[in-house]
């Protein structure tokens, strides 16, 4: 189907928006008073737990009031490129958030990903094994090193010798071209994918 085909049958807008209520990390478009111009079913979700972060009066606000003011210069500063900053949880554990500067007919918004970064957020990963021809051995081996775990954590976890885990790492690290843990994070991080 070609591009023209596409905006005749449906509206851009639309496929656009459906689109990024299907993403799982919550995401939002802010105005320069912070007001909410648009977020997703996930961001909607997080906004109405009432924990960290909250929508108030239409404005997008953390709920502690120094890391409020922090986060306005943040996002004030922010450039096209992509800035990140963390906000403090009051339960422990962080937010991470990725913002945007978008500048499109003369107004500026704010694209703006966020999730937790303590314990309890899990990255997804897209299957990167392919790429590297990666056994699945290999792979589950480099899930859980990407986790953070220490190789004798893996080799329990996983049910094999500390031995074999550290055959797997060997393999793994020759297929991916690296001699530590910090280069293998480094060229795995794009397969990230929430």
């Amino acid at each position: 189907m070609s591009g023209n085909t596409l905006v005749q049958a449906v509206a851009p807008l639309a496929v656009l928006d459906r689109w990024g209520r299907l993403e799982a990390r919550p995401r939002v478009v802010l105005g320069t008073d912070l007001e909410v111009i648009w977020s997703n079913d996930a961001a909607e979700a997080a906004m109405a737990q009432g924990g960290d972060i909250a929508l108030v009066d239409g404005r997008f606000r953390l709920q502690d009031a120094n890391e409020m003011a922090q986060f306005r210069r943040f996002i004030e500063s922010s450039t096209e490129a992509v800035s990140a900053w963390c906000s403090i949880q009051a339960g422990g554990g962080a937010l991470l958030f990725r913002v945007w500067r978008v500048e499109a007919e003369g107004a500026v918004s704010f694209g703006v990903v966020f999730h937790p970064a303590g314990a309890s957020y899990a990255p997804h990963w897209a299957d990167f094994s392919r790429v590297f021809g990666l056994t699945h051995s290999e792979f589950r081996v480099a899930l859980r090193l990407l986790d953070g775990m220490q190789i004798e954590a893996v080799a329990d976890e996983l049910g094999i010798a500390p031995g074999t885990a550290r055959i797997h790492v060997r393999n793994l690290y020759g297929k991916l071209n690296v001699s530590s843990r910090e280069a293998m994070f480094r060229l795995l991080a794009p397969f990230r994918v929430a």
